[in-house]
């Protein structure tokens, strides 16, 4: 009892917003960066509202949500037997144990998550929803591994309301990511940075916020969690949304060096490290092959001449400024995963969709100089091994249009103005309980204003 109260006093945040300053700062938000979208792609900036879509009433910026969930006493004694490795098995897999329980693998450390059963309901002003018998596990990589067995309730977790069967959905979804802010305290770094990526015309998950309470008979009565970010599953129901469709091969590469990587004439030497959601057609292995072939390969005027056939150009070339911008280490950009590839049926053609933003944004610790911990180079935002990103950028065509790209983001979307909005916003909702990002925003715009203005009219 005494772990317990001491975790509700670290977890004990604001009381909850009034609706309508939510809906305001909610309207505001999104109309800032989705006028800068529309600006970006040359569109008036008044048109007929969007059909409704899965998830649209979940995933508002500056919603606040109510969830609580409650588990049995020896199903939380499993969830407890979680790991950050020891899955034994092919990351991003599920399997069934010798008892028929469903493990899932961790896509990065190889980490053992169990799914349990649980009950969970969402208690919104708008009315109360109720699930019954939904999965539940820890998720994770770093995250997992940083969180602590003395605070069992401040960790990611996923809930699925079909793992065992269970018929129904909140909005349209039946997956959810709730991330506790274990890395990120401030728990505002996966909304700003999706945000940005989205305004800047990536496609990217959708966030809210979620306060969370949990029941487990004889250990938890109704305790609270406290606040997490909601964010929305890169699915299905994503892909139909963000890049219809949606019944394109959705990969999620990871450990690849260089992101892209010849395996060679065999899709199975492809399939444990370029992980898709399902099964590929003959078309869809022979397409990501010959991608990687040519991303591989060493002649440059071949590259070159056929890059664009593959590879949306521009989206990749907005992904990996972004990334670059919030200074996303833990990415495509350095660490090799942390992002899905799609071949996308609507043209053939491969685009990226980021994932996991809690190390951006100056959350990596210590320091560097004038910086925040590790720094990326906005103008060269490789190492040696990102043949794609590095041929790219050495063409002269490409290399000006990344340059337009960055002084475009550098002017509207990435900025300390436009940022400092959604800081306010956020922190008004009870996030900013650990290290907020402000210092590292008016460092890093100052940075990019000052790269920008050394361009003159170039």
């Amino acid at each position: 009892m005494a772990m317990l109260a001491m975790h509700q006093r670290a977890s004990a945040g604001p009381g909850w917003l009034g609706s309508v300053f939510v809906a305001a700062a909610s309207i505001l938000l999104y109309s800032s960066l989705q006028l800068q979208a529309q600006n970006r792609a040359g569109t008036p900036p008044v048109a007929a509202p969007a059909a409704a879509t899965a998830g649209d009433k979940i995933f508002q910026a500056t919603k606040l949500h109510r969830i609580h969930v409650w588990v049995s006493a020896a199903e939380w004694a499993v969830l407890q037997t979680s790991s950050a490795r020891g899955g034994n098995a092919i990351g991003g897999s599920d399997y069934s144990d010798a008892n028929g329980r469903l493990i899932h693998v961790g896509s990065g450390f190889g980490g053992y998550f169990p799914w349990v059963r649980a009950d969970f309901r969402i208690d919104d002003p708008s009315g109360k929803i109720e699930f019954k018998d939904v999965g539940l596990r820890y998720k994770g990589n770093l995250s997992f591994a940083t969180s602590s067995a003395a605070a069992p309730l401040f960790a990611n977790f996923k809930l699925k309301i079909d793992v065992h069967g269970t018929k129904g959905t909140w909005d349209g979804e039946k997956t959810f990511n709730l991330h506790a802010g274990v890395v990120d305290t401030s728990k505002m770094r996966d909304a700003i940075a999706f945000a940005v990526f989205r305004a800047a015309g990536v496609p990217a998950p959708r966030t809210a916020f979620v306060e969370l309470s949990v029941t487990v008979p004889g250990l938890y009565q109704n305790a609270p969690a406290g606040l997490f970010t909601i964010i929305e599953d890169v699915n299905k129901k994503f892909l139909e949304r963000a890049l219809p469709p949606g019944t394109g091969l959705l990969m999620k590469p990871e450990g690849m060096r260089g992101g892209v990587q010849n395996m060679g004439d065999s899709w199975a030497a492809y399939t444990p490290t370029y992980r898709p959601d399902r099964d590929a057609t003959p078309h869809e292995q022979q397409r990501v092959m010959e991608f990687a072939r040519l991303v591989s390969q060493s002649d440059v005027a071949l590259f070159r001449s056929r890059i664009g056939t593959y590879l949306d150009v521009d989206q990749f070339l907005r992904f990996i400024a972004v990334n670059a911008l919030i200074v996303n280490t833990d990415s495509y950009l350095r660490g090799g995963h942390n992002f899905y590839l799609y071949l996308d049926p609507k043209d053939d053609k491969f685009r990226f969709i980021p994932w996991d933003q809690d190390l951006s944004l100056g959350s990596r610790p210590g320091r560097a100089g004038a910086g925040f911990g590790p720094q990326i180079d906005v103008m060269r935002p490789f190492t040696g091994d990102q043949p794609l990103i590095y041929w790219l950028l050495d063409d002269p065509a490409v290399a000006a249009q990344y340059r337009a790209i960055v002084r475009e983001l550098g002017t509207s979307v990435f900025t300390a103005t436009e940022l400092s909005k959604m800081v306010d916003a956020f922190e008004k909702i009870g996030t900013g309980r650990g290290p907020s990002p402000r210092e590292f925003i008016a460092a890093r715009t100052a940075q990019v204003q000052q790269l920008v203005a050394s361009w003159g009219g170039k």
